[in-house]
């Protein structure tokens, strides 16, 4: 049967599909794309979410990002080179690129600009260095794009990678180097956010174990009760899990606590910050505050989660686990391959396309979570904003400071970051089969 294309000259024969298809697509646009737009739109105007709503154009942007003249040629960049990766037609592509290259011309000139300036400021001679890597590596960058034109090979790849990654150091550079300028709590709370993005990926590997110990049974009957009993945490709401993670980190009441206690583990770490971290805060009587001290922060926020078995991320590595063919495992133990040898030669690279969906959706969750730093630390991310993220900034902006343009202005710069990030993890991070 020849398929038909359903377009709008033979509306008269196919007005049943758009008629199914309207409510869900009015749905999406009123409920979905609107929110959004709206968002976008009062990022450019100073907006309390009730009575004032005064147009202050890039305002919010000047005060998160510092000097637009610095940081706008590369945000451009950074935006047409990775639309420049997706677009498909040759010409499009070269044109984003050439944007590109122009946007990275302009911010090497205005990181000379900038250098120039501080060269002749006494106060901020130490920053002198920091400035001349930013520019420096942006011309580098430059020329690493201007030399992999039309080239393949290894040497070409890394060029490439150059033209990626040096502007990336060099923005990062610039970050470091002006903390006088732009809102350098959020910046603070980025750090944070690489921290667990790091960890995150770390606690990917349980996951992937477990699926494997459970595709690996031979009764089928196990595997069906060990897929329902990972699918019946999903009934728990989150709210209450992360209650009962707050009560485990109590100092006085908390299990935590209680078991380093019970197995002498208190006069381990009592020990180890005696004599090695010297952090003072593991002392008799032995009560640390998990949540309240500032050196404890980020191993509980590191912590949270164990034994780090994501339900969602078993059930989505036992489906690509699943899909792989009995042969190859004859195959591989009449080649005397081993259980490691198996996990790492069969099972690994087949479901590498469910790691990439994992990875993708980590980053983007790390980044945009706010819930749990909320429940645990509340919303000024505990003691010295120790447990900060973007998120939770935004939140704080929005609905404590009563800032909703700023915290749309906030919301738009992350958008951006993980638009970025999802184009590079899509880009360089291969499936082979």
């Amino acid at each position: 049967m020849k398929e038909q294309r359903i377009t709008w000259r033979n509306l008269n024969r196919t007005w049943v599909v758009f008629a199914m298809l309207a409510p869900t697509v009015v749905g999406v646009a009123i409920f979905s794309y609107t929110p959004a737009i709206e968002a976008v739109r009062h990022s450019f105007y100073e907006w309390d979410g009730r009575f004032l709503e005064n147009f202050n154009g890039l305002d919010n942007f000047r005060r998160l990002l510092g000097d637009l003249g610095l940081w706008g040629p590369l945000l451009l960049y950074g935006f047409f080179a990775g639309l420049a990766s997706l677009l498909s037609r040759p010409r499009l592509r070269r044109a984003c690129r050439a944007v590109a290259l122009v946007a990275l011309a302009a911010f090497a000139l205005a990181a000379g600009g900038d250098l120039v300036a501080v060269w002749h400021d006494a106060d901020a001679v130490q920053t002198t260095p920091l400035y001349t890597a930013a520019g420096l590596l942006s011309v580098a960058a430059l020329c690493a794009l201007g030399a992999v034109r039309g080239r393949v090979g290894r040497g070409a790849a890394f060029m490439r990678f150059l033209a990626l990654a040096l502007p990336f150091v060099a923005g990062l550079t610039y970050i470091i180097s002006v903390r006088r300028l732009g809102d350098w709590l959020l910046w603070k709370s980025f750090s944070l956010i690489f921290v667990l993005v790091a960890a995150n990926m770390l606690k990917m590997w349980p996951s992937i174990f477990v699926a494997v110990c459970i595709h690996r049974l031979r009764s089928q009957r196990w595997q069906y009760v060990y897929r329902v009993l990972f699918v019946i945490p999903l009934i728990i709401p989150q709210m209450v899990a992360l209650l009962i993670w707050k009560f485990f980190y109590d100092p006085n009441v908390g299990p935590l606590n209680k078991f380093l206690t019970a197995t002498h583990l208190d006069s381990v770490l009592i020990w180890l910050d005696k004599w090695v971290w010297h952090l003072g805060v593991f002392t008799e009587p032995f009560r640390p505050a998990w949540l309240a001290d500032p050196e404890l922060i980020v191993p509980a926020l590191i912590f949270w989660g164990f034994p780090w078995v994501g339900v969602v991320g078993v059930l989505i590595y036992l489906a690509g686990l699943q899909n792989i063919g009995k042969e190859l495992y004859e195959a591989a133990e009449l080649d005397g391959v081993g259980s490691w040898g198996k996990f790492w030669r069969i099972e690994l690279p087949l479901i590498m396309t469910q790691v990439r969906l994992n990875l993708v959706l980590l980053i983007i969750g790390t980044f945009q979570a706010y819930g749990f730093q909320l429940v645990l630390l509340g919303p000024e991310g505990g003691p010295r904003n120790v447990g900060l993220t973007p998120g939770l900034y935004m939140y704080f902006q929005g609905f404590i400071e009563q800032r909703y343009g700023y915290a749309c202005a906030i919301g738009l710069l992350l958008f951006c970051i993980i638009l970025v990030l999802t184009i590079v993890n899509q880009k360089y991070v291969r499936v082979e089969k």
